[in-house]
C-alpha cells in the first residue's frame, strides 16, 4: 500500500533573511539601550565621586575654621600677620588663618597655620607646623581639589557696635572679596565657592565665632 504523501512546510530563504534582519535590528537596539544605561551609570558614579570630594574639602575647611584661634604670627621676614587673612603669605588671594591642631603629649594643643588658595585649576592647602617662621621654614603643600574653574573666598563683617546675635544674618548679606581690616569691624562669616565644568557653583558659609 503506498504511503500517503505529506507536504512538508519550511522556511524560504527570503523568510529566513527577514527573520535574521529583524533579530539583528532588535539586538542592535538592545545593545544600544544597554550601552546608554552603562554610560549613564558611569557618568552618575563619576559625578557622585566628584561631589563626595567637594564635600570632603568643605568638611576639612569647616573643621579647621571651627578651631580658628586669635593668634597672629610672624612670617619669614618678621612681619606680623593677623590671625585671619584674605591673602596668603605669598600675597595670593585666598584664606590664611591660625587654628588649633592635634593634641600633643601632656594634653597640650598644637597650633597650625594653614592657607587655602587657587593655583592653576587646583585648590591648594599649605600647612606650617610652626607659627612664627624663619627664612628656611617650609610649608607642606597639598592638592585638595583639581579641575576647578574658579575658587572664590568672600567675607562678611559687621561693626562691633552692632548686635552679635544671629540677627546679623537676616536679610541680604553683602559679601566682600577681601577682609576688612578696620578695628571696629568683626568678621562674622566666610563663604567659599567652587566652580567646575560639572557644577556651576558649590559653596558653603562658615560662621566665625569670636
Amino acid at each position: 500500500m503506498p504511503i500517503p504523501y505529506k507536504k512538508i512546510h519550511g522556511f524560504t530563504l527570503l523568510e529566513l533573511m527577514v527573520a535574521m534582519s529583524i533579530f539583528a535590528i532588535v539586538s542592535l537596539l538592545t545593545i544600544g539601550g544597554l550601552n546608554n544605561i552603562l554610560n549613564t551609570q558611569e557618568h552618575t558614579e563619576k559625578n557622585m565621586q566628584r561631589l563626595i570630594r567637594f564635600q570632603m574639602a568643605f568638611t576639612i575647611i569647616s573643621r579647621e575654621i571651627q578651631q580658628a584661634i586669635l593668634r597672629p604670627i610672624r612670617d619669614e621676614y618678621g612681619t606680623v600677620s593677623d590671625s585671619i587673612n584674605s591673602e596668603t603669605s605669598d600675597d595670593i588671594k585666598g584664606l590664611e588663618f591660625t587654628h588649633q591642631g592635634r593634641f600633643n603629649l601632656g594634653d597640650t594643643v598644637s597650633l597650625q597655620r594653614v592657607a587655602y588658595y587657587q593655583e592653576d585649576k587646583k585648590l591648594i592647602k599649605k600647612v606650617w607646623q610652626v607659627l612664627d617662621r624663619v627664612e628656611d621654614t617650609k610649608p607642606v603643600k597639598q592638592i585638595i581639589l583639581d579641575d576647578l574653574e574658579e575658587v572664590n573666598f568672600y567675607f562678611y563683617s559687621i561693626n562691633r557696635s552692632e548686635t552679635s546675635s544671629n540677627e546679623g544674618f537676616v536679610g541680604d548679606i553683602i559679601w566682600q572679596d577681601s577682609l576688612n581690616k578696620d578695628n571696629d569691624s568683626q568678621l562674622r562669616a566666610i563663604k567659599i565657592s567652587f566652580k567646575s565644568k560639572d557644577y556651576e557653583e558649590l559653596y558653603r558659609v562658615f560662621e566665625i565665632v569670636q
